[in-house]
Formats: C-alpha cells, sequence, structure tokens
C-alpha cells in the first residue's frame, strides 16, 4: 500500500453550541454590565478623612471597562454612564477628564492585575491546561501590530507598541494572569510572573508554549508547580545528561521518541493566538492612551473586559455559577476579603 492509500483517522471536530452561543451573544451586553458591577463591588474603598469626598474606585473601574467594552472615547461615554447611574450601577455620573486622570495613576496597574485574577477564577475548574505567549498592541490608532512585528523598515527599538503577555485556559481563552512591558522586553523573562500570580489560585497540570520560552529556569518552575511543559525545542537543542536538568533531558527525549503526540499537546498554545484575535476583533488593537503609564493600564482593563465576556459564554455553555465575592475569599489570608487587595489602599 502506497503512502497515498493509507487512509489516516478523522479528528472529531469541535461542534459549536449554537443555541448556547447565541443566548450568550444576545445577552452579552446586558450581563457585562451587571458582571463588570459585581466585580467592581469587591473592591475595597480608601478609608476617607476629610476633605471633599472622591469618587469610588469602583465607579471609576465600572466606568473604565464600560467605556473600553463600548469602544467609545471618553465624552461619547458619558451617554452610557447617564444610564448606568439610572440603573444603579455607579453612584455618580464620573467627568471623561476624571477617567483621563485616573488611568494615569500607577497604583491602578496592580489593582487591575488583581481583578484580573479574580474574573478568572470562576473558570477554574474548567482549565488544567494553560498557555504562555505575548502579542503586541500599537500605541495610536495608525500603528498595526502585523506591520511592526513583519516589517524589515521597523526596527526592534522603533516599533511604537506595547507588549501584552498572558498565561490563558486553552479550553475556555480565559486570561490568568498578565503583564504589560515595552515592546521589546523579552517574553520568557515575564513568563516566571505569570505563572506565580497562577500558582496555587488555579489547577495546572499542563503548560505549553513557543520557542521563544525554551528555557532551563522556565521549565523547572512549571514543574515546580507539578505541571508538565511542553515548549517546543529550539532546533540546535541538545540537552547534555551529565549538565542539563532531568526535567529538560525527559522532556527532550519525549519529544524525539514521540513528536507527534508532542506536538499535539503543544498546539493546544495555537488557542492563544485566538484570545489575542478576540480581543484585538472586539475591543481594538490599538491603544487610544498617549503615555505609557495609561496605555498599560488600559491594556489590563481590556483583559479584564475580555475575560467577563469569555464568562457570559460559559454561563450558558457549560452552565457556571459566578459569585467574585467567593472567589475573593479563596485567596485570601484572612477570612476578611479586603487582604487580597490591602497593599493598594
Amino acid at each position: 500500500m502506497t503512502e497515498t492509500q493509507i487512509r489516516l483517522p478523522v479528528e472529531t471536530k469541535y461542534k459549536q453550541k449554537w443555541h448556547a452561543y447565541n443566548l450568550a451573544k444576545t445577552n452579552e451586553k446586558r450581563m457585562f454590565y451587571t458582571l463588570l458591577y459585581e466585580l467592581c463591588s469587591i473592591i475595597p474603598e480608601p478609608k476617607y478623612n476629610f476633605g471633599r469626598p472622591p469618587v469610588p474606585i469602583k465607579d471609576l473601574i465600572f466606568s473604565l471597562g464600560l467605556k473600553l467594552y463600548s469602544n467609545y472615547s471618553g465624552r461619547k461615554i458619558i451617554s452610557d454612564l447617564f444610564h448606568a447611574k439610572q440603573a444603579g450601577y455607579v453612584s455618580r455620573t464620573v467627568h471623561y477628564n476624571t477617567l483621563t486622570d485616573f488611568l494615569n495613576s500607577e497604583e491602578l496597574y496592580g489593582l487591575l492585575q488583581k481583578l484580573l485574577i479574580i474574573s478568572a477564577l470562576p473558570l477554574k475548574t474548567l482549565e488544567d491546561q494553560y498557555s504562555l505567549d505575548a502579542s503586541g498592541f500599537g500605541s495610536y490608532q495608525y500603528e498595526r501590530w502585523m506591520r511592526t512585528r513583519f516589517s524589515k523598515s521597523y526596527s526592534i527599538n522603533s516599533r511604537n507598541y506595547l507588549k501584552g503577555h498572558v498565561c490563558i485556559g486553552t479550553r475556555t481563552n480565559i486570561i490568568a494572569s498578565c503583564e504589560v512591558t515595552y515592546g521589546n522586553f523579552s517574553d520568557v523573562k515575564q513568563a516566571p510572573n505569570l505563572l506565580k500570580q497562577v500558582k496555587g489560585r488555579f489547577n495546572v497540570k499542563e503548560v505549553s508554549a513557543d520557542k521563544g520560552y525554551d528555557s532551563n529556569k522556565l521549565v523547572q518552575i512549571i514543574e515546580e508547580m507539578g505541571a508538565i511543559p511542553y515548549i517546543l525545542f529550539k532546533d540546535n537543542r541538545n540537552p547534555d545528561p551529565r549538565k542539563s536538568p532531568e526535567i529538560i533531558v525527559k522532556m527532550h527525549r519525549y519529544f524525539k521518541n514521540n513528536k507527534e503526540e508532542y506536538l499535539k499537546k503543544y498546539h493546544r498554545r495555537s488557542n492563544v493566538e485566538t484570545t489575542f484575535s478576540m480581543i484585538k476583533l472586539r475591543l481594538g488593537e490599538f491603544l487610544k492612551c498617549k503615555n505609557y503609564t495609561s496605555q498599560r493600564n488600559e491594556l489590563v482593563m481590556k483583559f479584564i473586559c475580555h475575560n467577563i465576556c469569555c464568562l457570559i459564554q460559559e454561563i450558558f455553555e457549560s452552565d457556571i455559577n459566578i459569585n467574585f465575592k467567593n472567589e475573593l475569599l479563596t485567596i485570601s489570608d484572612r477570612k476578611v476579603g479586603d487582604s487580597f487587595f490591602e497593599e493598594d489602599f
């Protein structure tokens, strides 16, 4: 029998649950308001001492999330915020200049990272395979990632974009942790911090990543988490059993002897590309803010908006229940959930 006559088994294709999908999309905007409000409600407000009463932080973050989800400018979002106030989602309509000043706060970045983690926790029972990757977001409207990524006329130092580093669940495309850096920062150097944010909070059994993450240190970190690393080895990789860590030698042997099976597990990382595509199509592929601090906060807030959309999808497809307050208690050191946010205030 010739090679062309051999009939390979046809893999079962993913079947879209169209009824659940349609319900999720037709109810998304309404449920986005509710879930964003519930997420913002767990934020403790700083102690008020004297002077003019500040705008509640939960109102500011709700307004910011609604702005980015709607893809409107600060001025155009005021009408939506007026309706949000009438519905009880915010206590006041925030001025667009106040939103801009809030985005320029350096302390906001850490708070948004924590909100991102909490927004992903309701799906922790559905995920045990995670993947790492990064993608660029143009820092102005005409800076496209595909152009800066592949154009030979752009040097690394002249690329005007930020890079979002993420760890996602490969089944639901939920973002479990993130870091945002300048465009010329190394992907592999951000990976340990991404895994640190995930460790102990999610059930991580496998971690996949491309050649850019082929690092002895990173593979050992994944092993210490109790997970199996499926990282594509570089072409010239030939670890010495006498000098290299045991896990590197073991996984390289597995890669050489069972290449098809290894690559099948590795290619779960392709869902990271899907995740970035979802974010850029729904929320835009460029950042509207003008400086690094505000752009970084804007991008993390986009990731949070993406997570809320994933939660809505799984409410209909997997019948999950969402309670952000309970999730906060599970990762807090004390019974009072405020401890997770303690260093932010």
